[in-house]
Order: structure tokens, then C-alpha cells, then sequence
């Protein structure tokens, strides 16, 4: 009966090493979010500047870095 409850604490220390290992081992991380990911500006004019303002967020828990943007 002494080793069951040897054997079942061992089991419980495994299992709780096991479960603390993989939080540490969790990173934060940037999430970007865009408010309105595209927008159809329909028909310009040649040379005509057009413009849209997207409204970007970071929704994870780690700084977000944008090191460059380009159109698509």
C-alpha cells in the first residue's frame, strides 16, 4: 500500500513538472489586427494621390514592429 502511494505522488510530481515546464516555455507575442484590411478606391485618374488611413492594433501581449509596408 506504502509504494501506491509512493508510485501515485511520483506520478503527481511528473505530471506538475510536465505542466510548469510548458508555461514557462510559452513566449508573448505581437497579434496585429487591421481594422479594415483593404479598400477599393474604384476608379482614379491617372497621377491622382490617393489615400486611406488604416487603423493597425497589437493585440497580443509583446511589442509589434512594422519595419516596412508596401501596396498591394
Amino acid at each position: 500500500m506504502r509504494m501506491l502511494g509512493i508510485l501515485w505522488g511520483f506520478l503527481a510530481l511528473i505530471v506538475w513538472a510536465g505542466y510548469t515546464q510548458a508555461e514557462v516555455g510559452k513566449k508573448a507575442l505581437p497579434i496585429i489586427e487591421v481594422e479594415m484590411p483593404t479598400n477599393d478606391f474604384g476608379r482614379a485618374a491617372q497621377g491622382e494621390v490617393v489615400t486611406h488611413p488604416f487603423r493597425v492594433f497589437n493585440r497580443g501581449a509583446a511589442p509589434l514592429n512594422i519595419k516596412s509596408v508596401r501596396p498591394g
